[in-house]
């Protein structure tokens, strides 16, 4: 059975070996315009040759839904994030296809779906129930070039000066990401600085930082830097989505509040609570919780405001471990029904005083990724070789 699954942060992807064709997109396209109902789509893709088809195909069963589409020229995912915002759209989808299809998917306010919205688009592709209408009814495909560069522009005014000290080199197998990235620094390097290079991934959700002082830097400790900033300057930090356990305990040092919305932290995504809504809007302020080449630019301004090396801010930092570990497994989304019990936190597997456990299914459906969160790199040893038993106990079941 062809189906697809929903990642976190909305990442539609196919289950099992399914590859998703033109004709496939065009149907999803049909039951995203029928999910959603009145208000413009966008669609953007990452420049790949299958993501270019995959997204005409997309934009087609909108359109053949009635549903009124933009489609753009190749950009990154956060740029399409962007745009999705800017041009006023009540969804948006961008298609990377660098490994295996990744549709993902952005409310209108440039944020992942609530949960009943990736609820709806399922039940809908699951059973073919997608609308198509009379060609006379069928909505109007318009195109719009420049996501690329007005995301740019955005992000290139958080930086307010010259790096002084600083040269930051961007590497990534995303060619959208390199050039939104470049058109960002642009002006802004200083040759004769420290030189940070910046490791994005093709999907643009990826980030580590790496000098010769410091080694490799991973995202969990830019992030813990940019709020850490955030505190100082009296406010709370948001993500859309679960936040990290450190996030929690570094807030109550400065008397501020981490809140959070989306799948697996509120209920409230149907009908949206007073508490959600808030957290929504302070997350599409804070893009650095979600957008790794904001992230990189907030890390940036930091080193820059503060004169600081990157290997002086790093060592200010508290410790945190983070531990990932791939298992191999059969039917891994079964496997994850049973083991985790609670619905309303579908891929946690332990959230205790010792350490969060997650575990989800990897893109291959070949098995699944055992994720540790401790303040001990030992104690999160030692929780991912125990929940690894229990794993491949159950599965070999």
């Amino acid at each position: 059975m062809n189906r697809m699954i929903f990642e976190d942060e909305s990442r539609l992807i196919p289950e099992g070996t399914f590859r998703p064709s033109p004709a496939d997109a065009a149907r999803l396209g049909e039951c995203i315009a029928s999910a959603v109902g009145r208000g413009k789509i966008a669609v953007f893709h990452g420049g790949e040759k299958g993501a270019a088809a995959l997204s005409e195909g997309l934009a087609a069963g909108c359109a053949a839904a009635g549903a009124e589409c933009v489609t753009g020229e190749e950009c990154s995912a956060p740029a399409a994030a962007n745009a999705v915002k800017a041009l006023g759209c009540a969804i948006g989808c961008h298609i990377h296809t660098e490994i295996t299809p990744v549709f993902r998917m952005f409310s209108g306010d440039g944020l992942c779906l609530f949960a009943d919205t990736e609820d709806r688009i399922m039940s809908s592709f699951a059973s073919g129930t997608g609308k198509s209408l009379p060609y006379s009814h069928y909505g109007h495909i318009s195109v719009f070039r420049g996501a690329g560069e007005l995301y740019a522009g955005t992000l290139g005014k958080r930086l307010h000066g010259k790096l002084r000290g600083i040269f930051a080199d961007v590497y990534s197998s995303s060619p959208a990401v390199m050039n939104e990235t470049s058109r960002i620094l642009d002006g802004k390097n200083d040759r004769s600085g420290e030189r940070i290079a910046f490791h994005i991934s093709g999907s643009g959700d990826k980030l580590s930082a790496y000098s010769e002082d410091t080694g490799y830097v991973f995202r969990e400790k830019l992030l813990m830097l940019c709020c850490r900033r955030r505190f100082e300057e009296g406010e709370d930090v948001s993500f859309c989505g679960r936040p990290p356990r450190w996030l929690n305990k570094m807030a109550d040092r400065y008397g501020k509040k981490v809140i959070s919305c989306g799948r697996g932290v509120c209920s409230g995504c149907g009908r949206p609570s007073d508490e959600c809504t808030r957290a929504r809007a302070l997350a599409a302020s804070q893009k650095f919780t979600y957008d790794s080449i904001a992230l990189m630019t907030d890390v940036l301004e930091i080193l820059r405001s503060e004169k600081i090396s990157l290997k002086k801010a790093v060592s200010e930092l508290p410790d945190v471990a983070i531990v990932s570990r791939y298992i191999p497994a059969d039917r891994p989304s079964e496997l994850l029904r049973r083991l985790c019990a609670d619905a309303a936190r579908e891929d946690v597997l332990s959230d205790g005083a010792a350490g969060l456990v997650t575990v989800r299914p990897v893109r291959t459906g070949k098995g699944v990724i055992l994720g540790v969160e401790s303040l001990s790199m030992e104690t999160a040893a030692e929780l991912c070789d125990f929940y690894t038993d229990i794993i491949t106990g159950k599965s070999a079941k």
